[in-house]
């Protein structure tokens, strides 16, 4: 096996690189470009990697710090058209409730635990500078929510950002997992970080009725840089490119819902049901990109190469699979591309459910048998079509094993230490112990536990990779008295042959199987009615070795059981 050795080069550079040729003039008015004087180029033995960032963004942080934000609602809301209050901004509960009009106009200002700090960011300010809305799509209905503040043009820019995110990671019981995830990612070569930062919240909320309110301390918060055209400029990258973030995405044509824009069917919003457009909005190379990808006529390796930089794709597997975050197969990443370029690279977002969340004494079923590596991402047309090339599994393999000499459970738990006297203490008081996701008595085990993370991903990635690759149940056709079930045939990365075993049962446990047919070698079987009523079905690969995989399905009963590769049907 490959093992990809990389040098190392400083590049001394005083003007703003633009990846791919796409140089343009900086706008007027905006934050200080800071200079790439510790540019690194990492070199892989087969190709460069023509992913470069800006590290000397980085060059301030203070992972060990906390920064005190006073947020003021003020009475303008009260009046506003339409009017809004705090209250009503946090009673918002679902995705399809968000929309640029529900948020209120605010002040925010920086200070010490005292209160709003002279000199430092809004203070004196008594009329808004900025807006404040809920963030987020599964968290958004916690009782704790996370912001979005927009700062007005005429405040300025808070650490050369406009746009502010405050996150809560209601769900991550040690919240540092996304802090964790991001300054390990300054570290690691192709690849892109963010900036953050852990904020203590304080909130005076003017729109509630009370004459003379006060501050109300919040709780803990991780500031999380927002990947838009400023954050292109400030890490290198370029500003004019095309930007998009994963909402629903599987790299499938999507024909009816990707367009260009002067198609006569266009529709911005049905496109974002797929693709977050944040920056440029000629979608003619995506949909090229797209096209090519799902030419089953195309020798892949070539699309691939033409379309991705290798090295950055496997280093975004690579981390996902060290730090255990699966919930990145559709969504939770941005894809960037320069604009002068036909390369595509991605861009991580979102880690707060990395590092075992589903492993966690709280999710105990939760995790599905398919969600650990290369099956983690199997329903999507690009790692499908990648990792059927031997050659790419080996790759990919070789970067588990060189990202794991850097994200290592050693150097997960000196982060973790640095971050403890800083978080600990807020979630051990009011309000965010109120909240926390499992009892405080076990929190030191957790944080043990997360940062063995990448020594047994890094194992049961192995494992995984002797395992059928898992598949898709069909709908069930009932027709004369009969019922017609159809599946996708899995795949073996070693080539094993296959067999599935099926069962039809009552019960989503299969206690008493009413039907089990092994060794079946196609992917249809008809069977006679067995009654009327709900009924479940499954179906398990297995190799020749023994090794098992059930589908991607999964049915979750009224009482939150899931149950995985499995699918329930009703005969009438």
């Amino acid at each position: 096996m490959k093992q990809w050795q990389y040098g190392v080069h400083l590049i001394l550079i005083m003007t703003m690189i633009v990846f791919g040729g796409g140089c343009a003039p900086n706008g007027e008015g905006k934050p200080a470009e800071v200079k790439q004087e510790n540019q690194v180029q990492v070199q892989a033995s087969h190709s460069p990697s023509t992913l470069q960032e800006n590290r000397l963004i980085y060059k301030e942080d203070q992972p060990d710090s906390i920064v005190h934000f006073y947020l003021t609602i003020t009475e303008d809301n009260v009046t506003a058209d339409p009017p809004m209050t705090w209250a009503e901004l946090n009673r918002i509960a679902f995705v399809e409730q968000k929309s640029d009009k529900r948020k209120v106009n605010v002040i925010l200002q920086e200070g010490t635990d005292q209160g709003p700090g002279a000199g430092m960011f809004g203070y004196g300010e008594s009329q808004p500078n900025a807006t404040a809305k809920v963030r987020g799509n599964s968290s958004i209905k916690a009782p704790q929510k996370s912001y979005k503040i927009d700062l007005f043009d005429h405040a300025g820019y808070w650490r050369n950002q406009q746009t502010i995110n405050l996150v809560k990671h209601p769900y991550d019981f040690t919240r540092m997992r996304n802090k964790l995830s991001f300054d390990f990612f300054k570290k690691i070569p192709h690849f892109t970080s963010l900036r953050t930062q852990f904020v203590n919240l304080h909130v005076k909320d003017l729109t509630g009725g009370a004459k003379q309110a006060e501050f109300v301390d919040y709780g803990l918060y991780t500031q999380i840089e927002q990947p838009n055209k400023a954050f292109l400029r400030l890490h290198g990258l370029d500003p004019y490119g095309h930007l998009y973030k994963a909402v629903s995405f599987e790299y499938f044509r999507y024909a009816d819902q990707l367009r260009v824009v002067d198609d006569p069917a266009y529709n911005e919003k049905q496109f974002e049901t797929i693709l977050e457009i944040k920056g440029w909005n000629d979608h003619t190379k995506l949909i090229r990109m797209l096209a090519d990808i799902n030419d089953l006529n195309q020798d892949f390796d070539v699309v691939f190469d033409k379309h991705f930089d290798r090295d950055n794709f496997m280093t975004w597997m690579a981390v996902n699979i060290l730090m255990d975050n699966v919930d990145t197969n559709s969504q939770n990443f941005y894809l960037y591309s320069p604009l002068n370029s036909e390369k595509w690279y991605i861009l991580p977002w979102d880690y707060d459910g990395a590092w075992g969340y589903y492993d966690g004494p709280l999710k105990s079923n939760r995790r599905a048998p398919w969600q650990r590596g290369i099956a983690n991402y199997w329903g999507t047309t690009v790692v499908k079509r990648l990792f059927k090339n031997p050659k790419n599994v080996d790759e990919l393999v070789a970067k588990v094993q060189e990202l794991g000499t850097i994200i290592t459970p050693e150097e997960s738990k000196k982060m973790i230490d640095t971050y403890k006297p800083i978080v600990s203490p807020y979630v051990h008081r009011a309000p965010d112990s109120r909240f926390l996701p499992g009892p405080l008595d076990i929190y030191e085990k957790e944080l043990a536990r997360i940062a063995q993370t990448p020594k047994d991903s890094e194992q049961k990635f192995m494992e995984s990779l002797q395992r059928p690759m898992p598949f898709h149940l069909g709908d069930v056709e009932q027709a004369n008295g009969k019922l017609i079930f159809r599946w996708d045939m899995s795949y073996d990365l070693q080539g094993d042959e296959l067999t599935y075993h099926f069962q039809l049962a009552k019960d989503p446990s299969f206690s008493r199987p009413l039907i089990d047919r092994q060794n079946l070698t196609g992917t249809t079987l008809e069977v006679q009615e067995t009654g009327k009523g709900r009924f479940y079905w499954r179906v398990i690969v297995k190799d020749a070795k023994g090794n098992e995989m059930t589908a991607f399905d999964t049915f979750q009963d009224e009482n939150d059981n899931f149950y995985h590769g499995v699918r329930e049907f009703y005969v009438k």
